[in-house]
């Protein structure tokens, strides 16, 4: 009697388990599926632009934030971080971007030499993606060696942010992106907390001042701007670098 209830109890739990892992799965299908850029504004200036126009700027440290949109849903974040003395850093948290790659060019899931420039990843995530946001902010010089550094180096529990470090595990790219941001990239822009849908991270970040974002379709590039950024530009399809 003992052992068919220990049994019937048993299965009660399995099934509640079941269910509430269902209910999970569900409302992450739904919170994933919408058009993509869904929270874009729509009084922003905006103008078609080429590959060669969105070349890293040679004199200016830039961050860029990725953000990849799927057939159905947006399933991934990035980060790139751009100082003219330093190379490139490429953060692809839990992506697969130079997965095979050797570890002295992958490490941590940051690419630290040759890293991809915004066309060379844009090849790579064609095959996963119908659009990529990249939103874009100028930095000072101070400031972007100090990102650079917690990017490279990480931090201990002995940092005012406490501690960081790159390596992620698949499925939470836009938490470790969203985070990075919230600790560390506070001179440039505020977010309050931790994001788990990288949709949910862009509709932040527009709010924060982009000088940009940069849209790419298959066949079409288009840069967005705050309305009014791009009054005095003779063609709108220029790009302050």
């Amino acid at each position: 009697m003992t052992n068919r209830l220990s049994s019937s109890e048993k299965m009660k739990r399995l099934k509640i388990h079941f269910i509430l892992t269902l209910l999970l799965l569900t409302s992450l299908l739904v919170g994933c599926v919408h058009a993509p850029a869904p929270y874009r504004p729509r009084n922003w200036e905006n103008g078609p632009i080429d590959m060669k126009s969105v070349v890293d700027p040679p004199d200016e440290p830039l961050l860029q934030v990725i953000i990849v949109y799927g057939p159905a849903w947006d399933h991934h974040s990035a980060l790139r971080l751009v100082c003219p003395d330093r190379p490139v850093l490429f953060w692809d948290p839990g992506g697969g971007y130079g997965f095979d790659l050797p570890e002295v060019v992958r490490s941590k899931d940051l690419i630290r030499v040759n890293s991809p420039s915004l066309e060379t990843y844009l090849q790579h995530i064609w095959h996963f993606s119908i659009e990529v946001e990249v939103f874009e902010w100028d930095l000072k010089q101070e400031h972007a060696h100090e990102l650079y550094d917690v990017l490279l180096n990480g931090t201990d529990k002995n940092h005012p942010a406490g501690r960081f470090t790159t390596p992620t595990i698949g499925l939470f790219c836009t938490v470790a992106v969203s985070d990075f941001l919230h600790r560390f990239a506070g001179k440039t822009m505020t977010v309050p907390r931790t994001f788990f849908f990288p949709h949910n991270l862009a509709r932040v970040l527009y709010t924060q001042s982009p000088k940009h974002v940069l849209a790419f379709r298959r066949g079409r590039q288009t840069a967005y701007f705050p309305s009014g950024i791009t009054s005095g530009y003779s063609n709108p399809s220029q790009i302050s670098r």
